[in-house]
């Protein structure tokens, strides 16, 4: 019961993490691996929790995207759902071994991601105020590098925002704030079809999975008004140290042989 109530606890942080800061994977997806869910089960369960987060800040958004063409939406979303079939089948064709291995990897990989959010972001934006081509996107650059980051979000997804929000700074052009919503609806689509595809294929932890899911959207509640009070950089920071922490302890695990 008690590991149970802490599993509620971690969706609860995770979903005011992604909240105030993003992040939430680093702790839903540890959680559910340490309470015995083999990993590749585990990696479906937390898009499933966090899901619902994703598809409020959509929602949110949505006014940030009134001034992009049907066309170009459509393409955007076609690639988004093909990016995320691609990668959602890869990760149920990939065994629980070596998936296991791959964790450290993939959380190093997403820990370097938010790490150089903030400088990303920076550049990009200086690129687009320097940029004199008026913010017509780059059509096939542009869905070329959304279709990577789709397939990497249905595979794994931790940090495909940051991913999603530099491309469309840098290729696209567009105004911080279309981006901005352009990246959470690209991402809702993407980890929407992988839940479902997650669910169809039996991947899904429900046991864990519903409870943690409603606290998640708690939590999300409460973290949203909780930015009101919390810095954000001291938010961000706190998940950076356990980001980086978590990243080694899997390292470590991984050197010495324990699955």
């Amino acid at each position: 019961m008690t590991a149970y109530l802490l599993l509620l606890l971690v969706a609860a942080l995770g979903g005011a993490m992604n909240a105030l800061a993003g992040g939430g994977t680093f702790l839903v997806f540890p959680a559910l691996l340490f309470a015995g869910v083999p990993s590749v089960s585990a990696n479906a369960t937390s898009s499933l929790v966090l899901l619902p987060g994703t598809i409020a800040s959509a929602w949110v958004y949505r006014d940030t995207m009134r001034d992009m063409t049907p066309s170009f939406l459509g393409w955007m979303a076609v690639v988004s759902l093909a990016g995320s079939l691609a990668g959602s089948l890869l990760l149920l064709h990939t065994s629980n071994l070596t998936f296991s291995m791959l964790v450290p990897w993939l959380l190093l990989g997403a820990a370097a991601v938010f790490t150089a959010a903030p400088w990303i972001r920076t550049r990009m934006l200086r690129r687009v105020a320097q940029s004199k081509t008026g913010g017509h996107p780059a059509l096939p650059a542009l869905l070329a590098g959304q279709l990577a980051i789709s397939t990497y979000g249905g595979y794994f997804g931790a940090g495909i925002g940051v991913l999603m929000l530099a491309l469309y700074l840098a290729v696209a052009n567009l105004e911080v704030h279309a981006a901005s919503g352009l990246r959470t609806v690209c991402g809702a689509t993407i980890n929407t079809l992988a839940v479902i595809i997650f669910a169809a294929r039996g991947a899904l932890d429900y046991k864990h999975g519903v409870p943690m899911l409603v606290a998640g959207i708690a939590g999300g509640y409460l973290g949203a008004h909780g930015v009101k009070r919390l810095d954000p950089k001291k938010a961000r920071l706190g998940i950076l140290i356990y980001a980086w922490a978590l990243t080694a302890y899997f390292f470590v695990r991984l050197a010495l042989g324990i699955q």
